[in-house]
């Protein structure tokens, strides 16, 4: 979920920590105005630099730098990276468990971290943890270092630690519930996770910065996603993977793949075991990725694809437009790879004719409202009654950049009009994204009518919000959607769009 969809679900407290974590010295005391200027300031929120420098825990008290990694750990792992506060607290504390457990796995070790490297680490972790019972920012500095000469990860450092009776804190003593609870704050005030709730408390990282949390905590793939990666890869190849690293290649594939993911190898590094023409086949085998490059950008061509692969069913199982419906964004700004890999799509060609029966779908079944036919094939994309006069048209337009309404669709929506046997009350265009001269030429179109007609343009994010969160706006027991929340010559954005529900919807 987005950070707009995640802030009505947000109270005031929360909302707080949100304006805070990225716009300082502003001080706001009603919700409605934290929720309005952090939308208003959502570039600032995504922006790459601000997530990378609050990701950077080298000077934050330890516990909560090791509580932080393994939130995001669990967060990064879980079907749309949300969890309920009672799971979260689970999974944090059986993640502790399992390293504790793996460390004293001999075995394990062995296999896990090269002989060497183990010596020389666990030498410099024992003099850094004899003085006190804290780690300056000198000494986390030469472990970081001595990690990346290592090629050491941080789960590797916490088996060490644990080794020496450090892990997750002195003497292998779990971290209570209200410590997580503590890096649940800093990590809000960060502005990485967000509290929402609805039928109990849920920690989300927003869609917005999700992909720059996982590369920077060195999570490629859902270890869900990474298994389908894996079954894609021959028995010969996989055995080579654990074969490199001296661990055990006995087995079936399934036993194969199991262990790759319990010695927590990463996918570049499986990958890597594999040549540059075995990567170059493996590509050619996904339809829509690139294959061009050298060997490193074709493993991050192939982590790419995968991680759009998602195991999301139908969210309406009984219409099969609903799979369109979810995947509506990415049929709007023609998002191949995404649509290939979910397998949304077959051929190219679909894009346009699905992202119709979307609309269709949201307009039918999540707003409720009755499709009119429309005889002919030239004309709108739909129809519905606005009132016993008047009609509303839309028409959707798929396009990979921002949505321009050249000329040619000018003449087109016009012919559009000035056809029908109704009166235009509204003519609605839905794209991914529009230019400015698109909101100019929404303008025009409204003038040329020569019936009033409200000519709005509505990102596809926005219209899905509307279908999903109508209903709240409105005190009736059986509420009804009203078109006029569309009847405007404007950029429909989300804040124009909430703020005519509120007075419209009742």
């Amino acid at each position: 979920m987005q950070l707009q969809d995640l802030l009505p679900l947000m109270s005031k407290m929360y909302l707080s920590r949100t304006v805070d974590s990225f716009l300082k010295d502003v001080k706001l005391y009603e919700e409605d105005e934290m929720r309005n200027i952090i939308l208003k300031n959502i570039e600032e929120f995504r922006n790459d630099k601000r997530v990378k420098s609050n990701l950077n825990f080298r000077t934050t008290d330890r516990d909560i730098t090791l509580l932080n990694r393994l939130i995001l750990k669990c967060l990064l792992g879980s079907q749309n990276y949300i969890l309920t506060e009672k799971q979260l607290h689970k999974e944090v504390l059986d993640l502790q468990s399992q390293i504790l457990h793996d460390s004293q796995d001999e075995d394990y070790m062995n296999a896990k971290i090269d002989a060497t490297a183990g010596r020389v680490y666990t030498a410099v972790l024992n003099t850094a943890w004899l003085k006190d019972d804290a780690l300056n920012e000198h000494e986390i500095n030469i472990l970081y270092t001595l990690r990346d000469e290592f090629n050491l990860s941080i789960r590797d450092h916490y088996l060490l630690e644990s080794k020496i009776g450090r892990f997750p804190r002195k003497n292998g003593k779990l971290h209570s519930t209200q410590n997580i609870d503590q890096s649940l704050k800093d990590l809000q005030q960060r502005g990485i996770v967000v509290r929402i709730k609805s039928d109990a408390p849920y920690y989300v990282i927003p869609s917005d910065i999700v992909r720059i949390v996982r590369y920077e905590m060195g999570e490629e793939l859902r270890t869900e996603t990474y298994q389908q990666l894996l079954k894609d890869l021959n028995l010969t190849q996989l055995k080579q993977v654990l074969s490199s690293m001296n661990i055990n290649t006995s087995g079936v594939k399934e036993a194969i793949i199991e262990r790759i993911i319990k010695y927590n190898i990463l996918p570049s590094q499986t990958l890597a075991n594999l040549s540059n023409t075995e990567l170059t086949q493996f590509l050619r085998s996904k339809e829509g990725v690139r294959i061009s490059g050298n060997k490193e950008e074709k493993i991050q061509n192939i982590i790419d694809y995968y991680e759009n692969i998602t195991t999301k069913a139908d969210s309406d199982p009984t219409d099969e437009r609903s799979i369109y419906y979810d995947f509506m964004d990415q049929l709007a700004s023609r998002n191949y790879k995404a649509l290939r890999a979910n397998r949304v799509i077959q051929k190219d060609v679909n894009v346009e004719t699905y992202f119709e029966q979307a609309t269709e779908y949201l307009f039918e079944k999540k707003l409720g409202l009755q499709l009119e036919e429309m005889p002919g094939s030239k004309h709108a994309d739909g129809r519905i009654k606005f009132d016993t006069k008047s009609v509303m048209l839309w028409d959707n337009k798929s396009t990979e950049k921002s949505y321009t309404f050249p000329n040619a669709h000018f003449d087109q929506f016009l012919g559009y009009i000035r056809s029908e046997k109704m009166r235009v009350a509204v003519f609605l265009i839905v794209a991914h994204d529009f230019t400015q001269e698109a909101i100019n030429q929404a303008q025009k179109l409204k003038v040329f009518s020569e019936q009033d007609t409200g000519v709005a343009l509505i990102r596809t994010e926005d219209l899905k919000y509307i279908a999903e969160h109508w209903k709240e706006y409105s005190e009736q027991k059986k509420p009804e959607f009203n078109l006029q929340v569309f009847n405007l010559t404007a950029e429909m954005n989300r804040q124009l769009l909430t703020n005519r529900m509120e007075w419209i919807i009742n």
